[in-house]
């Protein structure tokens, strides 16, 4: 149908068209004609604006002000008439100017209106009309319930909350404010604008008002923290509040943290609750809350432990039920997002502690926490909740844990908690070739970084050390060994062939990265570890890289930021000539096989300057080339040291501990 009536408008479109060139060609005639016989003009007439001025009256609004229905009726209309008065305008121009003129003829006589163009009477009229749109807008916000009260309320806040106002001023408008709103506090509270002059004022107030806002708001903090505004207040009271303050407030919401855990508002004030203001018992209540109701009405004790596995020993007919109950909370919080809260954390360890190796719950629990790794595993308890996932789980389900881990692997790396996961993933992983590829590889575009932070070191020499004590602090140390039990039952790969093998991987990029950034690492103490670490533990050539730390070396030791003026930088270069390190509980030096050399290499750099070596702060350097055994040179240096034998003696006497025993050497 629509085509056929396209078809009938053709005939009628051609006859328009016919009307208008006739009428255009009668127009031309008819304008040449007065043309000739009109007078000449006097004066241009300055051009129309082609869009209408329309007066703007500009009023204060307040933060909470909406225009109602009735304003936007008649705001609407008035816009309307204008825009539609654009869009004829605007199709005007869009036209020619003949045509318009042709049917201006053919319709006659039609005075153009300039809509641009009001009378003072209109002007008037409009801005009446919006004052008394005011008047009716404040009548009705007077008219709510505590309307008079919420308006001054705001108008003191405005002032309270200025920078720029005296301490004895803002005490006294705060003390003006707590008068007006005493015993409304309640009702203010879950209203989005006066809830923040509530914030205001317990963020000014003086400990008294604070004490009096948490006492009238006390019963109500359940509620208020599921309130888009509300819970920001429960925060602030907790924040100012007082010790006493916060105890009261956090026991509200014990035995509503298995509801609340879940809600999009007030989850994030349990976390709140559970890292910051909670006491250790409460804490502990917190937690027991997700074993089941039982826990969460007996766990109000002030002794509750939150040991599930305390729990399963006392009771282990209820295994069965709280690892059920248990997961299916956790799966209902997984799949609402809410998987990055620490106290999450903590009750995934509880169930992932207490599951063995192969078992259903063990494997679905992996299914569960596998693709959120990278959420999960920067937090205290989450790091050891995704290293015991990496162990229960089989090859596909640590392939899967890798490819999340692997963007942020190096920042994960320089995480307080987070680079012991990263000790394990190397632990348990049967693929070492995947790690190289998804891990190593991310080493290696921040290697400079992570060789000289404080944790980002220790991934990074994993490899080349291994679990001592120099390189990993002992509590992560007995948490990586948790993990040993484990992964006896899902790895099959030696521990010690795993680790040759990603020391074989890793090897040349450290020894390469050593080779290119020797003068920027030991400028810093971590930096020297690492260069230490790397050319002591490699795998491969390394005379590259020995070369490039001698070469620091050279020059006389007492210039400024000479190698040899820092402790980190000495004790390294004393490692390296020794060729290991000391064992203090054998006494005696753990030599590598083979032997380093770097003795060798050394020498050279130094030789022109042994005097000042062996009188100054590289006389432990010097001492470390006397002793150390298969040192080719070690007669050419001792005849050196013997030309300079009193200028050694004076720096014994002057205190050097390095210089008076390679004088007792001599």
């Amino acid at each position: 149908m629509a085509a056929i009536k396209r078809k009938q408008d053709k005939p009628v479109a051609a006859d328009r068209k016919k009307v208008k060139v006739e009428a255009s060609a009668k127009s031309a005639v008819t304008k040449k004609t007065a043309a000739k016989s009109a007078p000449p003009p006097a004066a241009t007439a300055p051009p129309k604006s082609k869009k209408p001025v329309k007066p703007v009256v500009q009023e204060p609004e307040s933060e909470s002000e909406e225009p109602s229905e009735d304003e936007d009726e008649e705001y609407g209309g008035v816009a309307a008439a204008d825009e539609e008065d654009d869009e004829d305008e605007d199709g005007d121009e869009d036209e020619d100017m003949d045509e318009d003129t042709d049917e201006a003829d053919e319709d006659g006589d039609r005075p153009m209106k300039d809509a641009g163009e009001k009378t003072e009477e209109e002007i008037a009229k409009a801005k009446a009309s919006r004052i008394e749109q005011k008047r009716l807008i404040a009548e009705r916000k007077q008219a709510k319930p505590l309307g008079d009260v919420i308006q001054k309320s705001k108008k003191i806040w405005e002032q309270i909350r200025r920078k720029d106002l005296s301490k004895e001023e803002r005490t006294k408008k705060i003390e003006e404010h707590q008068e007006m709103i005493r015993g409304q506090i309640k009702d203010l509270a879950f209203k989005h604008d006066t809830s923040r002059v509530v914030q205001t004022a317990l963020k000014y107030g003086s400990k008294a008002i604070r004490e009096e806002v948490a006492k009238e708001l006390k019963g109500t903090y359940v509620n208020l923290a599921q309130s888009s505004y509300g819970k920001y207040l429960v925060v602030k009271v907790m924040h100012y509040g007082s010790p006493e303050t916060r105890t009261s407030v956090a026991g509200e919401f014990v035995g509503h943290v298995k509801r609340l855990i879940r809600h999009r508002e007030a989850s994030f004030v349990i976390e709140d609750i559970y890292r910051e203001y909670g006491t250790p018992e409460q804490k502990a209540q917190m937690v027991r809350e997700f074993y089941g109701v039982e826990f969460a009405v007996f766990g109000k004790e002030a002794d509750a432990d939150p040991s599930l596995k305390k729990i399963l020993e006392k009771s282990p007919e209820k295994r069965a039920v709280i690892l059920k109950h248990m997961f299916d909370l956790l799966t209902a919080i997984v799949e609402k997002g809410a998987f990055f809260f620490t106290i999450v954390h903590r009750a995934m360890l509880e169930f992932v502690s207490n599951v063995a190796p192969g078992t259903t719950d063990a494997t679905e629990f992996v299914e569960l926490v596998k693709e959120h790794g990278a959420e999960v595993a920067f937090s205290k308890d989450g790091t050891q909740v995704m290293m015991r996932t990496l162990a229960l789980g089989n090859a596909k389900d640590r392939k899967a844990i890798i490819k999340v881990l692997k963007p942020v692997a190096h920042q994960m790396a320089a995480h307080e908690t987070g680079h012991a996961l990263l000790l394990t993933l190397m632990d348990v992983v049967d693929d070492t070739v995947l790690v190289n590829k998804s891990i190593f590889g991310e080493f290696q575009e921040h290697l400079f970084p992570l060789a000289t932070n404080k944790f980002g070191r220790i991934p990074l020499l994993y490899p080349f050390v291994g679990r001592k004590n120099r390189l990993i602090p002992p509590p992560v140390i007995a948490q990586i060994e948790e993990i040993d039990q484990i992964r006896a039952a899902t790895s099959k790969k030696d521990p010690e062939v795993r680790q040759s093998e990603l020391r074989t991987h890793l090897s040349p990029a450290a020894l390469q990265g050593v080779a290119e950034h020797a003068v920027d690492l030991v400028q810093d103490s971590f930096g020297c570890q690492f260069i230490a670490e790397v050319l002591l533990g490699a795998d491969g050539d390394k005379s590259a890289a020995m070369a490039a730390v001698a070469s620091l070396a050279s020059g006389s030791p007492t210039e400024e930021f000479h190698i040899a003026t820092t402790a980190a930088g000495g004790r390294m270069l004393k490692t390296l000539v020794a060729g290991g390190h000391y064992n203090n509980k054998l006494k005696k030096v753990d030599t590598i096989t083979p032997p380093l050399g770097f003795h060798e290499v050394l020498y050279d750099a130094i030789a022109p300057n042994v005097q000042a070596w062996a009188t100054g702060a590289g006389s432990f350097v010097v001492l470390a080339l006397l002793e150390t055994e298969g040192f080719s040179r070690a007669g050419e240096l001792k005849a050196q040291l013997v030309k300079c034998r009193k200028e050694i003696a004076n720096a014994a006497k002057g205190g050097n501990k390095g210089s008076a025993v390679v004088e007792k050497k001599l």
